[in-house]
């Protein structure tokens, strides 16, 4: 049975949208119908991005080349973004930066990039996106990709701890101040998610353990009791889930999507 979501002509804007999670949150949108632009900082990647979803989907993709880190760079792509497709509806924040090193070892200017970049980054795309979602007078959808450290504190993992609690802690802060304007605010924690980022995770783990990239990945596989990676498309499900009208209730929350890795009680 194919279930209509009602978002075929919606338009949204998808940070750190040329690779992983990103990515595969743009590809889902723009299979059901949604005009989507990309944002990140590597243009020819983001060109690429966007031809591939666009010849895959048949929805037009816009790359934006954008810093999170620049407030201009991130108040002239949803300019952009809203000059070129006349609307926009969703925002799905998911770029971010990642210290390489653990935290009382980092560089003040590298605690406050971590920071800038997917606290203040989230939080500036979100100041500029609402407006628009409030003059077409249909609300919007907004969805933060938060780590799931923003749960469960690790050794080392203390900024991803910090940055990813407070992307929560402000999601359900401007889910409040919306909620009676139909703009619906909600977070997602994935897990050990196959993306770039988690590749280099492994080959850390691979040195620090003296094991092979196979073996650590297994490793990871055996700590998630669902027995196997998260991929992105499992978060992407979720994040075009709650954009649909099928979610009309759903705002404020936080969901993990970890294969029942956090063992953690969260409410």
């Amino acid at each position: 049975m194919n279930i209509d979501l009602g978002l075929a002509g919606n338009v949204a804007i998808v940070t750190g949208g040329s690779a992983g999670i990103g990515r595969a949150c743009a590809t889902e949108l723009a299979r059901e119908g949604v005009k989507v632009a990309i944002t990140g900082r590597d243009l020819d990647r983001l060109k690429q991005a966007a031809e591939e979803i666009t010849r895959t989907t048949g929805s037009e993709v816009l790359p934006i080349h954008a810093d999170m880190n620049v407030e201009a760079d991130i108040k002239r792509s949803v300019q952009t973004a809203a000059d070129h497709f006349g609307r926009i509806d969703i925002l799905v924040n998911n770029a971010a930066s990642f210290p390489s090193t653990q935290s009382v070892q980092l560089s003040k200017e590298a605690w406050e990039g971590h920071f800038n970049v997917k606290v203040m980054g989230y939080l500036r795309m979100m100041r500029e996106v609402v407006p628009h979602m409030l003059r077409g007078g249909r609300g919007g959808r907004i969805v933060n990709i938060a780590g799931i450290a923003a749960r469960q504190s690790f050794g080392g993992g203390e900024t991803a701890g910090g940055v990813n609690a407070s992307v929560v802690n402000m999601t359900k802060g401007v889910a409040e101040q919306y909620q009676n304007q139909r703009i619906l605010v909600n977070a997602i924690h994935p897990g050990a998610t196959r993306t770039e980022r988690h590749q280099m995770n492994l080959r850390s783990r691979s040195e620090a353990q003296h094991i092979s990239l196979e073996d650590a990945e297994r490793a990871t596989v055996a700590e998630i009791p669902i027995g196997r990676m998260i991929e992105p498309e499992d978060v992407a499900y979720l994040a075009v889930f709650l954009c649909s009208n099928q979610a009309n209730a759903t705002t404020g929350g936080a969901i993990a999507v970890d294969g029942g890795q956090t063992r953690a009680v969260s409410y």
